[in-house]
């Protein structure tokens, strides 16, 4: 059985997004660390959302050699339009997450992109896989780390 879900950008004064059918749960290799760990910048979020609705999350929105809905290439999406010839497969689009995640059919899990970070179901999706957000420059961190003693001697 598949799990299906939602990935949802927000753009401009509304979201656009696409139903993914196989593999949309958080854990590896499903598309919550596929999204977390591929997709981190918007031009490829958009590039993933242009291409309509998909059969399957890749690391890659663009095949570098044969690829087809029937043969595709390794760690490449598979879309219904692009690689299937399927119609009717284009973005879904609205003024709220609330209402494109109505239009797309899903089994509960919600990814949406804004402002630069991944969300699941409401929650950071780093968070979801287990990792922290970085607290503080992780150069701060790398220093403090170096300097002898706790740090709290040189504090008034």
């Amino acid at each position: 059985m598949s799990t299906r879900c939602a990935i949802i950008m927000k753009d401009g004064d509304g979201y656009r997004g696409i139903y993914s059918h196989w593999d949309g749960y958080i854990e590896e290799p499903g598309a919550g660390s596929i999204l977390h760990e591929h997709y981190r910048d918007e031009a490829k979020v958009k590039a993933l959302i242009d291409l309509g609705d998909i059969s399957q999350l890749g690391a890659e929105v663009v095949p570098t050699g044969p690829h087809s809905y029937e043969s595709p290439q390794e760690g490449v999406t598979v879309a219904y339009g692009r690689d299937g010839g399927e119609t009717d497969v284009d973005p879904t689009t609205g003024k709220t997450v609330q209402e494109v995640e109505d239009r797309i059919g899903h089994n509960g899990y919600v990814y949406v992109w804004e402002d630069g970070t991944w969300h699941v179901n409401g929650d950071l999706l780093s968070e979801a896989l287990g990792e922290q957000e970085p607290s503080q420059d992780p150069v701060d961190t790398m220093i403090e780390a170096m300097l002898p003693g706790d740090g709290t001697e040189n504090t008034p």
